[in-house]
C-alpha cells in the first residue's frame, strides 16, 4: 500500500539520461505506479528523491552496459579465435 502524500516532487531518468523534475499527483488505479500532474506514469523504480540520486542511477547504468559490452566483446573473441584455430588459421 502506498502511504505517500501527494502531490510530491521527483526527478526521474529517461532513456536517453536526461534528469526531469515530475510532480507526482497520485497513484495510478493499481497503485502499482504513480501519475504525474501531466498524466504520465512512472514506476516506482523510475523515480528518485534528489537530482544528484537520479544521476548515480545513470551512472551505474553506464556502468552496467560498459561490462555486458566487454563480457559480449570477450565471447565474440573467443569463439573467432576457437573459428580460426578449427580452420587450421
Amino acid at each position: 500500500m502506498n502511504t505517500r502524500t501527494y502531490p510530491y516532487t521527483a526527478w526521474v531518468l529517461t532513456r536517453s539520461f536526461v534528469v526531469i523534475e515530475v510532480q507526482l499527483v497520485a497513484p495510478t488505479a493499481d497503485g502499482l505506479n504513480e501519475r504525474s500532474s501531466k498524466g504520465k506514469w512512472y514506476a516506482p523504480d523510475t523515480l528518485f528523491r534528489s537530482r544528484e540520486a537520479a544521476v548515480d542511477a545513470g551512472r551505474m547504468r553506464i556502468q552496467v552496459a560498459r561490462a555486458e559490452i566487454a563480457r559480449r566483446a570477450a565471447v565474440l573473441e573467443e569463439k573467432s579465435a576457437l573459428l580460426d584455430r578449427m580452420s587450421g588459421r
